[in-house]
Parts: structure tokens; sequence; C-alpha cells
């Protein structure tokens, strides 16, 4: 049986220049704004999302395409999240990429080797250094040997820095059969005894455990003997 797992991977903008953090700052209000102007038509259907209102988007807001359709998918997500008949109030966002407006990369670079490349708009297009920790470089270096696929990237502002979520994915195998097989053996010495064989290791089975039935024996000998005297 296959299923689908998926892994968030938290980097950090390196020391972007002020240019860059003024580009992703004027991105993250218009992105805001686009969000809130979708909550407008209080509807969580994407496609009448995208009937009636994408053609305006695209004249109304200077972002990427891609980032109007993602814009529009945080707006449902946001208003399926609020209980029915609550104030509906949008204090902060993040700036949702997918495929089709980042791109990601290793450089020969010693300082800063991963490089993430955002179109924020039909005209600017913007790169910025990512620095992981070592836990999660090793996760990063995993996808970009292609052992998990990029899925979209999550620019979260916080404490007036950014940071890059990058989500990963990848299909398992998992299988319905126990991992272990326990095998119980009745013997004379022991009442029972129970072992526990690794699937992946049949010649070596795992640390079991006895019931000694001696004890058992002796105390049932002790009833049978009354029982003969009453």
């Amino acid at each position: 049986m296959q299923k689908d797992v998926q892994v968030c991977i938290i980097g950090k903008v390196f020391k972007p220049n002020k240019l860059k953090v003024l580009s992703l700052n004027r991105a993250l209000n218009e992105y805001f704004r686009l969000v809130n102007w979708y909550l407008s038509f209080n509807s969580n259907s994407k496609k009448f999302l995208h009937e009636n209102s994408y053609e305006d988007a695209k004249r109304l807001f200077n972002l990427n395409t891609a980032l109007i359709q993602t814009a529009r998918d945080k707006a449902v997500e946001v208003l399926k999240s609020f209980e029915e008949d609550s104030i509906l109030s949008l204090k902060r966002i993040s700036i949702r990429f997918d495929k089709r407006c980042y791109s990601f990369s290793k450089t020969t670079n010693v300082l800063t080797p991963y490089w993430l490349t955002l179109s924020l708009s039909r005209r600017e297009r913007i790169s910025l250094p990512i620095v992981f920790g070592e836990k999660r470089k090793r996760r990063i270096e995993e996808a970009l040997r292609g052992e998990w696929q990029f899925a979209t990237v999550e620019m979260v502002k916080r404490n007036g820095e950014w940071y890059a979520h990058f989500v990963l994915k990848k299909t398992v195998e998992f299988t319905d059969k126990p991992e272990t097989v326990v095998a119980i053996d009745r013997g004379e010495r022991n009442l029972a005894v129970a072992v526990a064989i690794s699937k992946d290791n049949l010649s070596k089975p795992m640390k079991g455990r006895f019931w000694r039935g001696g004890e058992i024996k002796r105390i049932r000998g002790l009833y049978m003997k009354i029982d003969k005297k009453a």
C-alpha cells in the first residue's frame, strides 16, 4: 500500500540586500490585499472564484499569475478554517509559491550554496540565499538528489526576518502485514515462551520472555494432595 507523505523544511533568507527586502515586503502587502479581496466574495469554491474574479485580479493586482491563484487557494483555506458566524479577520499571511513561480538550486558558492529564485510579478524576479541547519540541510540534499519532490514554498516574515518553508513530498510503501511474528512454544520446563522474530532477519530472534512451569506444577501438586486428604 502506497501513501503520500510530506515534510516542511525551514530555511532562513541570509542577509538579503535592501532592494530584495523591499521587493518581498511589497509583494507581501499586495498578496495580503489580494487574499482579503478574495475573502470579500465569501465563497469557498475555487471554481466560483476563478470564473468570477480571476481576470479582475490580474488587472487589479501586480502579482505573478501563479501567485494570484495561490492567493485564491489561501482565501478558501482561511474561509473554511473560520467557524460559522464568527468575525472574519485576517491579521497576517504568508506568500505561497508553487512550481510555476519559484526555482531552487545549489551552486558552487561556498558561503551560500543554496539559492531560491522567486517570480513576484510579471516583471520582477529576485534570487535569495537560503541557509539551513545541519539536519534540515541533509533533507534538502535528499530532495536535490530526487529522493523527495519539491512542492510549494511559503515565504514567511517573522520579527522582521524572512524564512522559506519548503514543503517536500514523496510516496512511500507501507505494508499491511505486521513487522514481527510472535511464536509461542509450550514445554515441560517453561509453561510458555514468547519470541519476537524480526521480519528483516528471520534467523535472529529478538529477546523473548519465559514463563517457568516448575513452580506452577509444584503448587498444583500441593492442591492435589489437599484434595485427596479432604
